[in-house]
């Protein structure tokens, strides 16, 4: 017989790897079930980076004796009543497999006790082999406790990192986990040092100042966006703030962390034209929706998700995003020092400015003209950040200097300009304004029936972006005109990529990237270039309209259009504190 039927040690095993691929596996199926039984204080010992010993112990419901045996076979749950709840996962396990499979490859000891009784259960499992369950004396709640991970699969054992890396990995198990449950207490266990304490909190800004450290957790600015029934907030770092990896984009769906590329691609689309090329975010996304909008049950281990209407979430996580960081973006996030507890500042003689082209004032200073100083605030308030500025002057023909309520200003006059240049033009094509080239020859444009399907039913939104694309025959289409911002060429490929991105997002990045990839170039050579000599008026004018674009802290390529030295900054630098 070529065909056999594989003996049940061989199928949990196997069914093992598919769930448990490393400790931090563990690790995650443990602590899930009990944030799933309604605990408040979680503890995670590790010993060995988890292969030698992972114990997690938890002051939820428990299990009761009768139900403890039985929470050991492959497909058994507490958290699904019928088949309906299967269209509506309101819990972070249910499949009832974790358990099982990660006794099916260690050697696990699971006690637990509900409230109802008065001892506990204990009960042994070494490798998928089941003991009995024998009275134990315990708390309410469960302790889990799996030893000598992988021993009878050595190849996985082989194939695990370092102990420092799989160390490193359960750390950030327990990090997302504390972003998502604010109200948990979390510790974590390493060689008797403990790793992490993250006490139960009510504001979730404390959690991030646990979890991220404050250097990070004190540049990220909280956000809220509703509609319907859908929900997103959570917290974003404000442009420039960047990093080298996407290690601190953090997207939760239902307080459930998931890997999606539908919401890391909306956050950076989100950034877009705010960070310099290579760059990410530090993020923490909340996305609330309805149980039934979101299907948990594509992977195993439970890291993604599929929505029901992907591009409405993709482009409602754009919105929040960009709606925020419009508002952070007009002007500089810096933290007054007038909101900081007074201090001892040292020497404080007036200053006696050298010369002062265009301003006549000076800086204010700690407890000095007060009734001044409450006036540039409400001017500002009144007119906007950039035309609130007092212009001192112009520095090596490229920085205008200029005097803000909290010190000084320094603006790249040629990055000013070309954001005001680009977002003129984007709108431009938002509007539908977006001027169109007319190709000599058309361009044909040949999909398979699947992809054709899915193109012609996207053929306004193409339009949208300024192309002229026709039906001219079966599956086949010509492209007549594009915009006359792209540079020549072939652009039968960029509509492929389309397809593809159609089918993923609900739109195209890729056309749209490039679109605004030309209006950078053009805009930045157009623009007022370094060097050049500048009138009040033309200054005057020039701040003026950064106060009337969007993100107007940053150029299109990502670099800052202005530094801020505040008050506090300047005198640290004269040692004046």
């Amino acid at each position: 017989m070529k065909i056999i039927l594989l003996p049940e040690s061989w199928a949990s095993r196997i069914a093992a790897g598919e769930v448990v691929e490393r400790p931090a596996s563990v690790v995650k199926e443990l602590v899930e079930n009990a944030l799933d039984a309604g605990a408040k204080e979680i503890s995670v010992w590790v010993e060995g980076s988890g292969t030698s010993l992972i114990r997690v112990s938890d002051d939820g419901e428990g299990i009761a004796s009768e139900d403890l045996p039985l929470a050991l076979e492959r497909h058994s749950t507490s958290k699904l009543k019928d088949e309906a709840d299967l269209f509506r996962i309101s819990t972070l396990g249910f499949r009832g497999e974790a358990l099982p499979s990660i006794g099916s490859v260690s050697r696990l000891e699971i006690i637990s006790r509900s409230r109802e009784e008065q001892a506990g259960s204990r009960l042994r499992v070494e490798g998928g082999k089941k003991g009995e369950p024998v009275a134990a004396g315990c708390p309410v709640g469960t302790t889990v406790e799996v030893r000598d991970l992988f021993f009878n699969t050595p190849a996985r054992r082989k194939f695990l990192k370092s102990p420092a890396t799989e160390l490193s990995h359960i750390c950030d198990v327990i990090n997302r986990m504390a972003l998502a449950y604010g109200g948990v207490h979390f510790r974590l266990h390493h060689a008797g040092r403990v790793l992490c304490d993250y006490v139960a909190t009510s504001r979730l800004e404390d959690r991030l100042q646990q979890v991220l450290g404050a250097e990070i957790a004190d540049g990220m600015a909280p956000f809220s966006w509703n509609k319907g029934r859908m929900g997103i907030s959570g917290f974003l770092s404000s442009a420039p703030s960047s990093f080298s990896n996407s290690r601190y984009l953090l997207a939760f769906v239902n307080q459930r962390f998931v890997r999606d590329r539908i919401l890391t691609h909306a956050v950076l689309q989100g950034y877009e034209t705010l960070l310099m090329r290579g760059r990410y975010p530090a993020v923490v996304l909340y996305l609330e929706v309805p149980f039934e909008e979101v299907d948990v049950n594509v992977h195993p281990a439970k890291y993604e998700v599929r929505f029901r209407g992907q591009s409405r979430v993709h482009d409602a996580v754009v919105e929040a995003v960009r709606e925020k960081l419009k508002g952070e973006a007009k002007r500089p996030s810096l933290q007054s020092v007038r909101d900081r507890e007074e201090t001892f500042l040292g020497v404080r003689e007036r200053p006696i400015p050298y010369s002062e082209p265009f301003h006549q004032g000076g800086f204010q200073w700690p407890g000095v003209e007060s009734s001044m100083e409450a006036e540039i605030s409400r001017k500002e308030d009144q007119r906007g950040f950039f035309s609130s500025l007092d212009i001192l002057g112009q520095l090596l023909g490229c920085y205008l200097v200029c005097a803000s309520s909290r010190g000084m200003a320094l603006i790249d006059q040629h990055a000013a300009h070309e954001r005001i240049a680009f977002e003129k033009m984007r709108h431009q094509i938002g509007r539908r304004e977006i001027e169109r080239q007319n190709l000599l020859l058309p361009q044909i444009l040949e999909l398979p029936v699947p992809e054709a399907a899915l193109f012609e039913q996207r053929l306004s939104m193409i339009d949208h972006l300024g192309f002229t694309v026709e039906e001219f025959g079966p599956n086949t289409f010509a492209i007549k005109a594009v915009p006359a911002l792209l540079p020549p060429g072939d652009y039968r490929e960029a509509m492929r990529c389309m397809v593809a991105e159609f089918s993923e997002v609900g739109q195209s990045a890729e056309l749209r990237q490039g679109l605004e990839e030309r209006l950078m170039t053009i805009a930045c050579h157009s623009v007022i270039r370094a060097n050049r000599m500048l009138e009040k008026e033309e200054i005057r004018a020039l701040l003026s309209e950064l106060d009337r674009i969007d993100f107007a802290t940053q150029c299109p390529h990502g670099r800052p259009v202005l530094l801020e030295f505040t008050q506090e900054q300047l005198e640290s630098m004269f040692k004046r504190t």
